[in-house]
């Protein structure tokens, strides 16, 4: 390891964290969300069989990994974000590199958020501009930002309560209709193999996007009264995730088939038969469920710029010489990050392709590739060799690939 400085000096960590069941709140949150929508889309450019590959490939992988930056973490209790854990593991020169890396990763995925508000609100007010849309979203999402994360649990369970609710409500439409297009009695017409194989990162992105959150797990660890129940607590979050995904995948894909659109809340809402204001409700619930997840989504980048605020000592000097300064600079910073997320999707308003990228590249870099080599140079000593040997299977699976 090399010997370089940790941003964070131990007595800014917080004493005050999240329970057990707050941080499974947030870690559900983080992975049930924007993702969902986008699976049985997923499933229509990959077919079942590769779907449901890449599906369980990358649960299994991430799962893992988000285990393996818990030992990351143990390390030293300074650690707090993945640009830490990387100038330990490599050198401080690749600081600036991995915060960039994770840091798109999370604008991709803030701005997902926004462009999803976007969309469902449009469904519901076709008559307004999604440009307006997007401001009264920034506008209500922004001073989220500046509330403790363990605060958020409480709109975690709303947004947990969104995507189940849209799952159970999907499969009652379909249980409600008996021919197709949106029928579970009379499923559309489905593929068992990808009907055009150069679609198939997309695919692959779609699903990977789903399971994107490791760039945020190293702030719910640190935020944990208990951090050494996090593997249990990461076991639980995917098994919640699992069933809630493959529901929604498999159904939403039996159901439209080869019709499915790139939300499948746009599916729901333009089938004619299904309970018109039971829909409603649904999409004013997919329009709530980013508002939690925008402020947890960006709370790293956040953090990632007031550490490095308290590592230049001029400005550690103005922050002490008068009042507020420090507070001032803070809601400053949140709100600019959160409009330069809001600009961009207004800039890039296609859902689909910012899932795809999201997945695709900056998801699976920082899900499954980043951690394993950190246990590669000896980041933490008291990884065990089966550990070191299933890093080295996943890179070896991808550098096929």
């Amino acid at each position: 390891s090399h010997p370089v400085p940790i941003s964070i000096p131990v007595k800014d960590i917080p004493i005050i964290g999240s329970t057990f069941r707050q941080s499974v709140f947030n870690s559900c949150n983080i992975l049930i969300g924007i993702g969902i929508l986008a699976l049985p889309f997923g499933f229509r450019h990959a077919g079942w069989v590769i779907g449901t590959s890449l599906f369980f490939f990358c649960l299994a992988v991430t799962n893992y990994t988000a285990k393996v930056l818990a030992k990351c973490l143990e390390y030293d209790v300074r650690l707090c974000t993945y640009a830490d854990m990387g100038a330990i593991a490599f050198g401080e020169r690749t600081r600036l590199v991995i915060s960039t890396l994770f840091s798109l990763e999370l604008i991709a995925s803030a701005t997902a958020l926004v462009i999803l508000v976007g969309d469902s609100l449009h469904e519901l007010f076709p008559d307004t501009s999604l440009v307006t849309l997007k401001v009264i979203a920034w506008m209500v999402m922004t001073p989220l930002t500046l509330i403790a994360i363990r605060y958020l649990s409480y709109f975690s369970l709303l947004g947990i309560l969104s995507a189940t609710t849209l799952v159970t409500v999907m499969i009652a439409d379909g249980f409600t209709k008996h021919e197709h297009p949106g029928s579970l009695f009379d499923p559309m017409q489905t593929n068992l193999w990808p009907p055009s194989w150069g679609t198939l990162p997309i695919s692959f992105g779609l699903i990977m996007a789903g399971f994107t959150g490791h760039a945020v797990f190293p702030t719910v660890y640190r935020d944990m009264q208990k951090p050494h129940q996090f593997p249990k607590m990461v076991n639980i979050t995917y098994e919640l995730t699992t069933i809630v995904y493959f529901l929604m995948a498999a159904c939403g894909y039996l159901m439209f088939g080869n019709e499915t659109k790139q939300e499948i809340t746009q599916n729901i809402m333009i089938t004619p038969g299904y309970w018109k204001i039971l829909n409603e409700i649904v999409i004013w619930l997919v329009a709530v469920n980013p508002i939690a997840k925008y402020a947890l989504t960006l709370n790293p980048i956040n953090l990632t710029i007031e550490i490095y605020y308290h590592s230049i000592p001029r400005v550690e000097n103005w922050f002490n010489s008068g009042r507020g300064r420090r507070t001032g600079l803070r809601v400053l910073t949140r709100m600019l990050v959160s409009t330069i997320v809001v600009l961009v999707a207004i800039k890039f308003p296609e859902f689909e392709r910012v899932m795809g990228v999201l997945g695709s590249f900056f998801s699976f870099m920082i899900s499954a590739i980043f951690p394993c080599p950190l246990g590669q140079f000896g980041l933490f000593c008291q990884l065990k060799v089966h550990d070191l040997e299933v890093d080295t299977q996943i890179i070896e699976i991808e550098d096929r690939k």
